[in-house]
C-alpha cells in the first residue's frame, strides 16, 4: 500500500538478468559455448612448458646443491644462501603443481618448513637439503606425475620425518 501511496498504480516489472555462465557454457540448443580449439591450444602450450620445466628443475636443483655445499663450508653466508635456497624452492615448489609434478612441490614445502623451523639458517644441515633436492631429481628422471601413489606419500613421509629429526 506504501507504494501505492508514492504514486505507483500497483503493476511491477519482473527483470530477469541473463544467465551469462549458461552463454559461455552453451546448452542444448547450440548456443556459444567454450572454444574448444582454443583449450586444445591452450593445453598443448602448457604441455610445453612442462618440457622447459624438467630442464629448469634440473637446473634449480643443481644450484640447491651448490648453495647447500657452500653453506655448509660457509656458515658465516648461511642466511644468505639460505634464503636463495628458500626462494628458488618456492618458485619451483608453485611451477611443480601446475605441471603435474605434485611430488616436487612437496618436497619444495618440506624443504621451506626445514629452513623455517631450523631458526638459525648457520644451524641448517646441507645434507638435508640435498636429501630434498635427490628426492626431486628421482622424481623428474622417473617422470613421476601427480601424487606418486602410495610410494609418492612414503617419499613425503621421509623427507618430512628427516625434517622433524633433524629440528
Amino acid at each position: 500500500m506504501a507504494e501505492e501511496s508514492r504514486g505507483n498504480n500497483g503493476t511491477y516489472q519482473l527483470i530477469t538478468p541473463p544467465n551469462l555462465l549458461k552463454v559461455k557454457v552453451g546448452n542444448s540448443d547450440g548456443a556459444p559455448g567454450f572454444d574448444l580449439k582454443a583449450i586444445e591450444l591452450a593445453t598443448g602450450a602448457v604441455d610445453n612448458l612442462a618440457d622447459e620445466f624438467e630442464e629448469r628443475l634440473k637446473l634449480e636443483t643443481a644450484l640447491i646443491t651448490k648453495l647447500s655445499k657452500d653453506m655448509d663450508a660457509n656458515p658465516d653466508r648461511a642466511e644468505r644462501l639460505a634464503k636463495k635456497i628458500v626462494r628458488i624452492a618456492r618458485d619451483i615448489g608453485g611451477l611443480g603443481s601446475t605441471y603435474g609434478y605434485e611430488l616436487i612441490s612437496d618436497a619444495c614445502e618440506s624443504l621451506c618448513r626445514y629452513f623455517e623451523l631450523i631458526g638459525a639458517p648457520n644451524r641448517a644441515s646441507g645434507e638435508v637439503v640435498r636429501a630434498h633436492t635427490e628426492a626431486m631429481r628421482a622424481v623428474m628422471n622417473n617422470r613421476v606425475r601427480g601424487d606418486g601413489g602410495d610410494l609418492g606419500k612414503e617419499l613425503v613421509n621421509s623427507l618430512d620425518g628427516l625434517v622433524d629429526r633433524m629440528i
